[in-house]
């Protein structure tokens, strides 16, 4: 019996340890079948794992190296993702030629295709791809070669896969236009040591690069020193358009074209040391219930405008005057009819503080 016992035992054992091994080799397969990654949904500027051949990416025209970027970078805002059909004539940041590429070439191929940009212009696009992926990979490897080329600090970023916009990031901040409005009595000779709120190795880059460069070009600055040039632009607007753009998106808030070609086109305090732009209707040092009064005034008026104020915060206006000095004086003599210790808080479209 005892030999028939152990054999029994022996043949259940066997069974159970078969059974337990297939269920442990079919378990360890089913997980190896399952992905490790969750792919992102994030584009990014990865390379595809086959290098697209030259015929196979797109002949955009490369956005040549002619923007400056700002020395006092800030993230760019992440508003409402813009959504929807790539339309040509709303893609931020672009020179015309890239536009009409976009509005042509680009809009006439079919998949797979998309379209890379950064805020600096910088561009790359893949036509007739084999998949989406590739597209994706191939225009993001383009723009980035051509940002890194240029030494633009800004890394480029999907704008439109196939002719749907997947961009993560809103319309830049603009001011309203007319970006840019001469008047005579205000516009002067650009020169690099007036520039406003900027430090001095800032001027000193842009007297290196913004002075000699060919025209169109233009100069959008921010209220925190934010600059961006741009440089060679086939029209006066299109540098405006493009400079205000890459700036607004640096800077968070709208920005404001302050020299185009050889100009100053605000203007430029030189009795002052600049601090930021000048906001009537919510500047704190005037009084609530005035600060309408001053916008309202304020309105278009040409010329040198200058806001000075008391110690009550009543404001006294120096509006269209001929230079810097006759509006400072009006002012303070306006202030000083209704409040006392006057002294100026804005020139033109600045703040202002005392001179260095």
């Amino acid at each position: 019996m005892w030999p028939l016992a152990v054999a029994v035992v022996s043949i259940v054992g066997i069974g159970v340890t078969g059974f337990l091994y297939n269920t442990k080799l079919k378990q360890t397969a089913n997980v190896a079948a399952a992905p490790a990654v969750t792919p992102s949904a994030t584009p990014t500027s990865s390379a595809a794992a086959s290098s697209p051949t030259p015929t196979q990416l797109a002949k955009a025209p490369m956005t040549p190296p002619n923007a400056g970027a700002a020395m006092a970078p800030m993230p760019m805002p992440s508003p409402s993702p813009m959504a929807g059909k790539l339309a040509a004539d709303s893609v931020p940041f672009i020179n015309e030629r890239v536009r009409n590429f976009l509005a042509g070439d680009y809009s006439a191929a079919g998949d797979y295709k998309a379209f890379a940009l950064n805020v600096g212009g910088f561009t790359g696009s893949a036509l007739n791809q084999a998949s989406e992926e590739a597209a994706r990979n191939a225009a993001l490897e383009q723009c980035q070669k051509r940002a890194d080329a240029a030494q633009s600090p800004r890394r480029c970023e999907l704008y439109a896969v196939g002719n749907t916009i997947v961009y993560t990031h809103g319309k830049p901040p603009m001011p309203p236009p007319p970006y840019v409005r001469h008047d005579a009595m205000t516009e002067r000779a650009f020169a690099s040591k007036d520039f406003p709120i900027v430090r001095e190795p800032q001027k000193v880059r842009i007297e290196n690069i913004f002075v000699p460069a060919a025209k169109s070009r233009s100069v959008a600055l921010g209220p925190g020193g934010q600059y961006f040039m741009v440089l060679g632009a086939s029209s006066a607007e299109e540098a405006a358009r493009r400079s205000l753009e890459s700036c607004g998106a640096i800077a968070g808030v709208a920005c404001m074209v302050v020299a185009a070609d050889d100009n100053f086109v605000v203007p430029i305090p030189t009795l002052f040391r600049t601090t930021g732009f000048f906001h009537a209707a919510s500047n704190a040092s005037i009084l609530a219930d005035a600060r309408g009064e001053v916008v309202r005034k304020l309105g278009d008026a040409m010329g040198w405008n200058a806001v000075a104020v008391g110690t009550a915060g009543r404001p006294g206006l120096g509006l269209k005057a001929a230079d810097e000095q006759a509006a400072v004086n009006s002012a303070l003599v306006d202030c000083a009819k209704r409040d006392s210790d006057c002294h100026v808080i804005a020139v033109g479209p600045f703040t202002v503080g005392p001179a260095n």
